[in-house]
């Protein structure tokens, strides 16, 4: 193989790889006072193995500003239009704001998820996030109403049914950040006393809250096992070819 001929294989192989690991998508601050939520809540259309990170807020020790509690749940839509969280599952609870970094939650959008406790999200399909705690302490644990009626909520609309090829949006919409911080990618334990690594994985006291949860969007086996046959093929072929280029 030519040199040129071995360079353009290089550069496609490439490209298939990062299609296969997605966008990591803008931040969401999980407060009142960022503006996306003020037009009655933010819708988000990722692709499958996109990821976003939503943050709890934070606030320096000794800050002046107004600090506010809140417990992200996802609901089926009814919960969503309603505001009523009776019925959901809370992901991430934000409740300890004065720590050294924030509390935050990263979703990656994968169709099968290696553990029986992680999210997973099926093509064409919507879910819903709401917080419907009051914004202070003693209304953290409220699950009707709350901030959820003021705007704060979350819609994500996965991309794309398999019959489609709609390409990835995302809504921009301006954000105001906390402070600089070094993100911890992590999410609370069930007894919200310390922060564990995730990959979408909560305990399972948070994955199950209630007997009569609905699982029934859990994707086949071999939708995953294509994707990621496909990703680690792409994967030995990229560092193989990098090995023979530098033998020409």
């Amino acid at each position: 193989m030519r040199a040129a001929e071995a360079w353009v294989l290089y550069g496609t192989l490439l490209l298939r790889l990062a299609s296969a690991i997605g966008v990591i998508l803008p931040d969401v601050y999980w407060n009142m006072s960022n503006n996306i939520f003020s037009g009655g809540g933010y819708h988000l259309s990722p692709n499958v193995n996109d990821m976003v990170t939503v943050f709890c807020p934070h606030y320096e020790v000794g800050s002046t500003d107004l600090v506010e509690y809140n417990v992200l749940y996802e609901v089926d839509e009814d919960g969503y239009n309603r505001c009523d969280a009776e019925r959901g599952r809370p992901l991430l609870r934000c409740d300890r704001p004065y720590r050294s970094y924030p509390l935050s939650l990263t979703i990656y959008f994968q169709e099968f998820s290696p553990s029986p406790y992680g999210l997973e999200f099926d093509r064409g399909r919507d879910y819903y996030y709401i917080s419907t705690s009051t914004g202070e302490y003693g209304g953290l644990n409220a699950t009707v109403g709350g901030n959820c009626v003021n705007g704060m909520k979350m819609k994500l609309s996965i991309c794309c049914k398999s019959t489609t090829e709609t390409p990835n949006v995302v809504e921009e919409q301006t954000q105001r950040r906390s402070p600089p911080h070094i993100p911890s990618n992590r999410i609370p334990d069930a007894d919200w006393s310390e922060s564990s690594d995730t990959n979408n994985e909560i305990s399972k006291e948070t994955a199950f809250p209630r007997p009569d949860y609905d699982f029934s969007r859990t994707s086949s086996a071999p939708s995953w096992l294509t994707g990621r046959a496909a990703s680690l093929t792409a994967s030995i072929f990229t560092v193989a070819l990098a090995w023979a280029l530098t033998r020409l």
